[in-house]
C-alpha cells in the first residue's frame, strides 16, 4: 500500500514545562508526573535535569493525529481529574511557556521520513529548506514573556537568553550531532530512528505547537516533492532576522526575498505559497483559527504576558499565584477538548475576532 504524501513525514515533539503546585499555586520546577501505567506506547513522561518535566509524544503522521494525541498525553498530567488522586499538595500542573524563573522550558520537533531512515545527507538536504525559515517559526513559537519572575517586552527571552549556548546559529546545509545547534542531526538509536531536530523553539500550549509543527511539515512536504525552497535571504539578514523574531514576536518584520515585510504578512505568503501542501494535511478548524489569531499579532508569548500583566496590576504582591490560579484552571479546559478562546476567557483576557481574516490571498484563502 502506498503511504500518502502528507503521511511519509512524521514528526515527534518534546515539551519541557515549570509546574504549577496545585495546593498553593506556586510556580517552580518540581517534576510533574501522571499516574504510573498511564503513559501510551511510543510516549513518555521524563525528568529533564535542568527544568523538571519533559513530555515525549509519539510520531505523529498527521496534523490531525497531533492535536488530539498532544492534548491527550498532556491531560494525563492532570492528576486531581482522577478519582483515586494524591493528596493536593503532591499534584502539580504542568506550565508550558519558555521561561518564568532563570531556566528554559523548550519544545524540539524530530522529524524522520516514512518507511526508511533519514540519511545524514537527506537531513542535510531538508536543513536547507528549513534554515531559511527558522526565524520565522522563532516568532510564530515565541512564548517566553517573562524572565526571572519580571514581566518583559520581549517575545522569546529563553530564546535570547540562550542563543549562544543552546541553540547557536548553523550554516545553510551544514548540519552536525552537536546538540546545543539550532538544528541537529540525531543518528538514532535501537527505539529511535534518525531524526533531524528543530530546538529554538519555546514551550508553548497544544494549539501552537501543532500550528509551529504545521508550518515545518509544509516546508518538508515542499522538499519531498523536490521543488524549490520558498524563501532565502543572506547570513547577515538571516541573523538580524532571528533577533528580530525573538524580541518582538508578531510585532516584528522578516525578509522575504529580501523586502523586510511583517510577520503577518509573511504568514500570508508562507501559507500562499505552500498552498498545496497545506491542502492535502487535513487541518482542524482549531488550528485554522490559530492562524487567524497569529495573523492578528496573537502568540503564546502575548496571550502570556497579557494575562500575567492583568494579574500584576490587580495585585502586584500576589501576581504570580493569581496567574497559576487561573492557568490551571484554562489547562483543565483546554485539554478537555476546548477552544484557545475559552482557555484565555480562563485566565483573564479576550482574544480578537477572526470572522473576516483569510489566510494566504484574500480571494484565495487556504482555509475556504
Amino acid at each position: 500500500m502506498i503511504t500518502p504524501i502528507h503521511q511519509r513525514i512524521i514528526i515527534g515533539v518534546e515539551i519541557e514545562a515549570y509546574s504549577i503546585n496545585a495546593a498553593d499555586h506556586k510556580i517552580g520546577r518540581r517534576l510533574s508526573k501522571p499516574r504510573p501505567g498511564l503513559s501510551e506506547s511510543g510516549e513518555k513522561f521524563s525528568r529533564d535535569a535542568s527544568i523538571g518535566s519533559e513530555y515525549n509524544s509519539r510520531p505523529f503522521t498527521t496534523v490531525r493525529e497531533s492535536l488530539f494525541l498532544l492534548k491527550a498525553g498532556l491531560r494525563k498530567y492532570l492528576r486531581g481529574l482522577y478519582r483515586s488522586r494524591e493528596e493536593d499538595q503532591d499534584y502539580r500542573v504542568p506550565l508550558l511557556v519558555g521561561g518564568w524563573t532563570n531556566r528554559f522550558a523548550g519544545m524540539h520537533m524530530h522529524i524522520s521520513v516514512a518507511n526508511r531512515k533519514m540519511t545524514k545527507k537527506e537531513a542535510c538536504a531538508l536543513s536547507w529548506h528549513l534554515h531559511d525559515q527558522l526565524p520565522f517559526f522563532i516568532a510564530i513559537g515565541a512564548n517566553s514573556p517573562i524572565w526571572n519572575k519580571v514581566i518583559t517586552g520581549k517575545a522569546s527571552n529563553r530564546f535570547l537568553r540562550g542563543d549562544q549556548a543552546y541553540f547557536t546559529v548553523t550554516k545553510r546545509g551544514h548540519l552536525t550531532s552537536v546538540n546545543t545547534r539550532e538544528m541537529v542531526y540525531s543518528p538514532g538509536r535501537k527505539t529511535k530512528p534518525p531524526t533531524l531536530e528543530i530546538r529554538v523553539l519555546d514551550s508553548n500550549l497544544p494549539e501552537f505547537v501543532v500550528a509551529n509543527l504545521c508550518l515545518l511539515k509544509a516546508v518538508c512536504l515542499r522538499w519531498l516533492k523536490g521543488k524549490r525552497s520558498a524563501n532565502r535571504m543572506s547570513h547577515a539578514d538571516y541573523l538580524e532576522a532571528r533577533l528580530e523574531a525573538a524580541t518582538k514576536g508578531m510585532r516584528g518584520k522578516l525578509p522575504w526575498r529580501k523586502d523586510w515585510i511583517s510577520v503577518p504578512d509573511y504568514l500570508d505568503r508562507f501559507l500562499w505559497e505552500h498552498r498545496e501542501e497545506f491542502e492535502v494535511m487535513d487541518i482542524p478548524e482549531d488550528i485554522f483559527e490559530v492562524f487567524r489569531l497569529l495573523k492578528r499579532g496573537y502568540n503564546g508569548s502575548r496571550i502570556i504576558h497579557d494575562a500575567a500583566l492583568l494579574a500584576q496590576r490587580e495585585h502586584p504582591q500576589t501576581w504570580q499565584r493569581r496567574f497559576a490560579k487561573r492557568y490551571r484552571t484554562g489547562m483543565v479546559e483546554l485539554l478537555s477538548g476546548n477552544t484557545l478562546h475559552d482557555f484565555a476567557r480562563e485566565i483573564g483576557i479576550s482574544l480578537p475576532n477572526t470572522d473576516r481574516v483569510w489566510l494566504g490571498r484574500k480571494r484565495g484563502s487556504i482555509d475556504e
